[in-house]
């Protein structure tokens, strides 16, 4: 839950008693002590050293402090007992000056005033809840209470950012300068938070990057419209499961149309009616991009849905003074665009799955999540969110290449399973591998993800927009370009697109497409289908069809034309040849039985099997040359014939190719 969803508003001014009792009740009972100790779990602080009687906090890998650490570089001794047994290092000498930073205690005892240390020990309770970012340094805050106590301050609560006392703090601070000033206004803005004012800039939540969303609410500069959009946020974030960053997004579209209302002298709740609605109804549709091409409707309708449910909200849970009419009819919103596969073509795909130009990726996570998203179509955000158990192993006997990816589809809320290759199951299996490594190095759990980023302190999460960097920076090596000269714009949902596409031309069922994708509605996925049969039709109206004895076969136009398309796409999918298609309707019967290439009236070929024919060519010259060395002359007259048919094949497939 957000550090922003459950408020408690004061209602009246508060004295010094009651305003520390205020605090009290919202930390927690561990916090209410003058000495803070380390955090064992490393949230809100480092913990504490593992070699007991150390003193000292950890600040390196297997939780050792920085002195054991080097100790243990030089000894080798992975044992936290007999490290502490044969370190030379001593225990810290606990009322020696700065003796309580080094040990990882926040020393609140010190506080000149009551309620600047109540203030710190909500502070740092709110810390401990994971909802409020990174760790305090103890050496710093200790410090920060040092400055305060000497300038004076008696509270953190009504603070300027421009007032003589911060400036003074910030003035004492040497190092500290940018960690106190940042106390001071994170410390300020968390406890008017708790006391229900949403006018202070605050932290929506965090990406699955690790970075974190703000909110923008405060940048609206009439306090009754600022109050409807920060409770309207706060709301969502208490009752949806959204992440923060579409929640975020969306308040960035009712913060933009607040301005505009303003911009339009919207001054009270009255003013919003059901005409200014349909104004910025207009507004957004006349929006274009810097190229001047217009916004997608998805885009648009996600705008003014967004207005919408804001002012739905502020009428039932704020004022009653907003028109009832304000709202917009089910036909008003924006139609989102039909949506179009975007697949690479595919002497892009295979260039980007060539070996040589995958080592390209320097980065080892990276390059597995991307080989991942090519080979089997998934989102961005699913592949970094792959648990690190998401490989099955389907080998029974002495196979070894069935294997399968399971993980849970966040959008559609369902358990997929993809079949995969061998060799991306060795890559996940080496991925594996690479960050147990890893979290045993740093002295961490197993990780609980496949991909995982140690720069990301809150997640530890490789995030979907450094899978994008990736692939832009890829591409530029490569020097990919399409048919214009420009650089290709790789995405990751352009592998999704290309191996649905792959699917659909293999002849997958597209049920099973379906289930491939996690789409719950076969809607989402005939999307696909409709634009793979499209490609493959111009493909076949605009490529050359021989009959068994090479003459050039024409295509029916109009109805005729229809009829001969779906004949076709049932001869590939019902009665394949390796060498060419059976034009014969599935309904009958074949008559030839294997002889297609003796006369058979049926027979069609394309260059596409030219290398299938040349070979069965050379084949049958051998077999005739035996047969004829041997003076086996029926086995000569029955290939000879079929033999004359693939000559004149090959001749007008070639004759067309250099044409």
């Amino acid at each position: 839950m957000s550090n922003i969803a459950a408020i408690t508003p004061i209602n009246r001014p508060l004295g010094e008693t009651d305003y520390i009792a205020w605090l009290n009740s919202r930390t927690s009972p561990a916090f209410l002590t003058s000495m803070v100790p380390p955090d064992p779990r490393g949230i809100y602080s480092r913990p504490a050293c593992q070699v007991r009687e150390c003193g000292r906090s950890a600040r390196r890998q297997l939780g050792l402090c920085p002195l054991h650490f080097q100790e243990y570089e030089v000894t080798g001794i992975t044992d936290v007992e007999a490290l502490g047994r044969s370190a030379t290092v001593r225990p810290i000498a606990r009322k020696a000056a700065g003796g309580y930073s080094a040990q990882g205690v926040f020393d609140l005892s010190i506080c000149t005033s009551k309620t600047v240390q109540a203030e710190l020990q909500f502070a740092i309770s709110c810390k401990a809840s994971g909802d409020y970012g990174g760790r305090l340094n103890a050496d710093a805050v200790n410090a920060f209470v040092r400055s305060i106590n000497k300038i004076g301050i008696s509270s953190l609560r009504g603070l300027l950012p421009d007032s003589p006392e911060v400036i003074a703090v910030a003035q004492r601070a040497g190092s500290y300068a940018s960690t106190h000033l940042m106390y001071m206004r994170e410390f300020r803005n968390w406890i008017e938070i708790a006391a229900g004012n949403l006018s202070v800039k605050r932290r929506l939540g965090t990406r699955r990057g690790g970075s974190k969303r703000w909110s923008k609410s405060q940048d609206v500069s009439q306090a009754w419209l600022q109050e409807i959009i920060g409770r309207w946020v706060a709301y969502r974030l208490n009752v949806e499961t959204a992440e923060a960053q579409h929640i975020g997004q969306q308040e960035s579209y009712v913060v933009e149309f607040a301005k505009w209302a303003e911009s339009r002298e919207v001054c009270d709740p009255s003013d919003i009616t059901r005409q200014l609605l349909l104004d910025w109804l207009a507004e957004v549709n006349s929006q274009r991009k810097e190229t001047g091409a217009k916004f997608s409707g998805g885009y648009r309708a996600a705008k003014v849905s967004a207005v919408n449910m804001m002012v739905q909200f502020a009428r039932v849970e704020v004022t009653d003074r907003i028109p009832a009419n304000a709202t917009y009819l089910p036909r008003e919103f924006p139609r989102r665009d039909v949506p179009s596969p975007r697949f690479l073509e595919p002497r892009l795909i295979e260039t980007l799955r060539r070996p040589e130009n995958l080592a390209l990726i320097r980065n080892e996570h990276r390059r597995v999540a991307i080989l991942i998203m090519m080979q089997v179509g998934l989102r961005a955000g699913h592949t970094c969110a792959l648990p690190f158990d998401c490989l099955i192993d389907l080998n029974k006997g002495d196979s070894s290449d069935k294997w399968a990816l399971n993980f849970i589809d966040t959008k559609s809320k369902l358990n997929i399973t993809v079949p995969i290759e061998p060799h991306l199951a060795v890559a996940i299996k080496e991925q594996q591998k690479r960050v147990l490594k890893e979290a045993a190095e740093l002295g961490q759990k197993p990780p609980a993800l496949l991909f995982t980023n140690q720069n990301t302190r809150d997640t530890r999460q490789l995030a979907p927009e450094s899978l994008n960097l990736a692939l832009k920076n890829w591409v530029i090596e490569l020097d990919l370009r399409d048919s214009a000269g420009r650089l290709e714009k790789v995405t990751p949902h352009r592998f999704r697109h290309t191996f649905a596409t792959e699917m659909l031309d293999k002849g997958v069922p597209i049920d099973v497409v379906q289930k491939l994708l996690g789409h719950r509605s076969l809607a989402s996925t005939q999307i696909y289908a409709t634009t793979t049969d499209k490609r493959m039709r111009t493909e076949w109206e605009n490529a050359k069809f021989v009959n068994v004895r090479g003459e050039a076969i024409e295509m029916t136009e109009g109805a005729g034309g229809d009829a001969e398309w779906l004949l076709h796409r049932m001869a590939h999918a019902i009665q394949p040849l390796p060498n060419g298609a059976c034009g014969l309707p599935i309904q009958q019967s074949c008559p030839h039985a294997n002889a297609c290439l003796d006369n058979c009236p049926h027979f069609i070929t394309s260059a596409d099997f030219l290398s299938v024919h040349e070979a069965q060519h050379n084949e049958f010259e051998r077999t005739i040359s035996k047969a004829e060395a041997a003076g086996h002359f029926r086995i000569v007259e029955i290939n000879r014939r079929p033999n004359e048919n693939l000559k004149k094949i090959i001749q007008s497939l070639k004759s067309d190719a250099e044409a």
